[in-house]
């Protein structure tokens, strides 16, 4: 690491680059600091003449050697400082706009601002970080047409500022400014080494600021393992789109992503340090084809949380994965990456896949309904993403559910019709109490299925029964409520939850047969409802549920 004093335009001398890295901030200084700058200058600029070692000293500005190949101009990053240099930049254009584009001087800020005799992007002296450059290349090329933006707002308060006065009430000499801005205006430069990491240098500098979050240091750590003439192409064609694509639930797909390709539980904080491990070892020429892999498997699990974005030409894949997003079962997202990229990449057809995430919504349901602890999941489903068979992944799956190995106990049917009876739906989340019984109305077999946009979980005997209750009941009343109500024996959907209100069954009743769901038409043929009832419909519905949530009776083999 090297430091010494130099003035800032020495940051623009020469034919070089100073590269603004993404894990900087964008341009965010406004008037305030604007003012602050402009007053500073203009305090040296009015002590010009009269004393030669007057100077302004606007703090450190820390860079590092940028990886490139070697060609082109040659490239720095700019660690710390980034908003200085950027805006001491906007006041050298907008100065120049104010020269005649002929003058000695216009042609010298030119040659501070630009590297004419190179193309692309080695074009520019100073390039913000990705997301910026656009507005500041445009306000370079050309300041009068370029479009709005923060840039513009900043030319546009520096060069009304030249146009005006001093504190003397006279005019700007634009030549004196400018010799001013090069010869008064002093920073330490501070370089850092080829063995020195940026990146800590920069955490340690900004400590006090923004949190970063897991998926900003993997994004910064990436890029600055490719090289720079690279970065640009890369952000665009891979990181912006899956960076789009996802939005505030890229951490969590690069944690799910992670544990995919490991086998092994990554948590939410250690998804940055985990993915450095797993790809230091990598030359930085791989690394773009990492961040493609990224995006396309950020596809994949854009498809799993969000199944509507699935074409519908795969209407059925759309169907079951959203059943798995309604039950809410992300710890089974590694092992679905697994299963949807193998699906196309061709090696499972769409009814397999369908019936391997079948498979995997039986499994969690059954372990629900019958009690078995759910703390045992992400460990199983960790472990068949880690064993997948990429040859036979539908045998794999069955194979490793049926195994009964780390807790992977699927309950047989015996065991899920004992406890389908007492299984108290709606005192677990009710989202999921009604997943289970809107799941239940389409099994039936239906011509023209209802509408479930207008439906509410309805207690058939309700929770604060009324007095027609008591005498249909009896003494043992609030023994039946306690025990059975909240059974899915004993609820329904229905859209006329006013009207059904806590009356009496014989009331209900009436209600139920106007309803288009046929888990309604059940209660039209009863005389009464009781506990011995609720029992009875709960073990009519079983057929349906084990249907719906099958089981292989013995251990899978291909």
């Amino acid at each position: 690491m090297e430091a010494r004093p130099c003035q800032i335009t020495e940051f623009f001398n020469g034919t070089k680059q100073m590269l603004v890295p993404l894990f900087q901030r964008a341009y965010e200084w406004r008037i305030e600091q604007w003012e602050t700058l402009w007053s500073d200058i203009l305090e040296r600029y009015e002590q010009f003449e009269n004393s030669a070692n007057v100077s302004h000293f606007t703090g450190a500005i820390v860079t590092a050697p940028a990886r490139s190949v070697p060609v082109g101009v040659s490239k720095f990053l700019v660690i710390d400082g980034q908003q200085r240099l950027t805006t001491i930049a906007l006041l050298l254009c907008a100065l120049r706009s104010l020269f005649d584009p002929d003058s000695k001087q216009a042609r010298r800020i030119t040659r501070l601002l630009l590297n004419e005799d190179d193309d692309g992007l080695d074009y520019y002296k100073l390039l913000p970080t990705q997301p910026d450059r656009p507005g500041f290349q445009a306000l370079l090329e050309s300041p009068d047409t370029a479009p709005p933006s923060h840039f513009k707002t900043t030319f546009e308060f520096f060069r009304k500022k030249l146009q005006g006065k001093d504190s003397d009430d006279k005019p700007i000499d634009l030549s004196r400014f400018f010799d001013t801005v090069q010869n008064r205006v002093n920073v330490v430069m501070i370089q850092l080494g080829d063995v020195d990491d940026p990146y800590l240098i920069f955490e340690s500098l900004n400590g006090k600021g923004t949190a970063l979050t897991q998926a900003d240091l993997v994004r910064n750590y990436l890029l600055l393992r490719i090289h720079t003439q690279d970065q640009q192409a890369v952000y665009n064609q891979e990181w912006l789109p899956l960076q789009d694509r996802l939005g505030d639930s890229l951490p969590e797909f690069i944690r799910q992503y992670l544990i995919m390709e490991r086998g092994e539980d990554v948590t939410r904080g250690d998804v940055y340090s985990v993915l450095k491990r797993q790809i230091a070892n990598l030359a930085d020429s791989a690394i773009p084809a990492q961040v493609a892999r990224l995006n396309q498997f950020s596809t994949l699990y854009k498809q799993i949380i969000d199944p509507s974005t699935i074409p519908d030409s795969a209407r059925e894949v759309r169907e079951h994965l959203a059943r798995i997003q309604r039950w809410e079962l992300a710890t089974s997202h590694p092992l679905l990456l697994k299963l949807v990229e193998s699906y196309g990449a061709g090696r499972l057809t769409s009814a397999s896949l369908c019936h391997c995430i079948k498979m995997i919504e039986s499994f969690a349901v059954r372990r629900v309904i019958c009690g078995v602890p759910t703390n045992q999941l992400k460990r199983i489903f960790i472990s068949l993403t880690k064993d997948f068979d990429a040859a036979h992944p539908l045998d794999g799956v069955l194979r490793g559910l049926t195994g009964g190995q780390l807790g992977r106990r699927w309950p047989k049917d015996d065991e899920f019709e004992r406890h389908w009876v007492i299984y108290r739906a709606y005192s677990n989340p009710v989202d999921r109490c009604r997943f289970i019984l809107e799941s239940l109305e389409r099994a039936h077999p239906h011509k023209e299925p209802a509408s479930f946009e207008n439906v509410q979980i309805e207690h058939v005997l309700p929770q604060t029964p009324s007095e027609d209750w008591r005498s249909d009941l009896g003494p043992t009343m609030d023994h039946q409520r306690e025990t059975w109500a909240h059974t899915i024996g004993n609820l329904t959907l229905t859209a006329y939850n006013p009207k059904l209100s806590n009356g009496g069954f014989a009331h209900k009743k009436v209600i139920y047969a106007e309803s288009n769901l046929l888990l309604n038409r059940y209660f039209e043929p009863l005389a009464k409802w009781d506990e011995t009832a609720i029992q009875t419909r709960a073990r009519a519905l079983l057929a349906l549920a084990k249907r719906l949530w099958p089981r292989p009776e013995t251990t899978h083999t291909p």
